[in-house]
């Protein structure tokens, strides 16, 4: 009887040593996958970050923005030719200077689109100006209205002195390239458009995660760029393309 009672402590001890190793490597295992899946989130968190900053810094690339710019200048202010303002803005403005980034990536003049280094950017940034002052000249030839060939000439002077900045200083033309439009926008279309300044916080916030500025280089970007924007046009509308 003794013996019977032995071998079944016996058994229900071991069952339960079982129990207590089983629970342990359970346990065990339930850690290490919880491990797994935040550090798998974790990567994909950061993937998405990069990738939507990646995708705002192309969608608000300094030409693109141009385009969308003139667009509702000319609808409102074109009159009668606003087919040859699109092609004359568009094509000068947005379609040559994109198209010669991509020449110069082919031939290796710079590393990439956005010519990050600022030692590449000198010729990019000379032919796309050279494509504004045809595109200038094209509008003046054809009698264009005012506030559309100001806004030309100003993306012609922000471009020359960004070029001498950038030669010494990586200031940030994505972030000239959102504030100088903005600030063109609202003083030919009115107050109500100041919302649009909010665009230029998710554009810093890209380049910022890539990397790609400092916040000293996106606020001088966008500061610098909307201040010499609204004089020009006060400028230009007042003494010489007149509205």
């Amino acid at each position: 009887m003794a013996q019977c009672i032995y071998f079944e402590y016996k058994i229900v001890a071991l069952g339960e040593n079982e129990h207590i190793k089983q629970s342990s490597y359970i346990e065990k295992r339930v850690k290490i996958i919880k491990q797994r899946s935040t550090d798998l989130l974790q990567g994909v968190f950061n993937l998405d970050r990069e990738r939507l900053a990646a995708r705002i810094s192309l969608i608000f690339n300094a030409p693109l923005m141009m385009f969308c710019t003139f667009i509702p200048l000319i609808m409102i202010y074109g009159q009668g030719n606003k087919w040859t303002l699109f092609f004359i803005t568009s094509a000068f403005g947005c379609v040559l200077p994109m198209l010669s980034v991509f020449a110069f990536l082919k031939f290796g003049v710079i590393s990439d689109f956005y010519a990050s280094n600022k030692d590449e950017r000198f010729f990019p940034f000379m032919t796309t100006i050279a494509s504004y002052l045809i595109g200038l000249v094209l509008l003046i030839y054809n009698n264009s209205p005012g506030p559309v060939t100001a806004l030309m000439a100003s993306y012609i002077v922000n471009g020359l002195i960004m070029v001498f900045i950038t030669l010494k200083w990586k200031i940030s033309i994505h972030a000239s390239g959102i504030a100088s439009p903005i600030m063109a926008l609202i003083f030919f279309l009115g107050s109500s458009l100041i919302p649009l300044v909010v665009l230029v916080l998710p554009v810093a916030w890209a380049r910022l995660e890539l990397k790609a500025h400092s916040k000293w280089q996106l606020t001088m970007g966008a500061l610098l760029s909307g201040i010499l924007t609204w004089i020009q046009m006060v400028l230009y509308t007042n003494y010489i393309f007149l509205m």
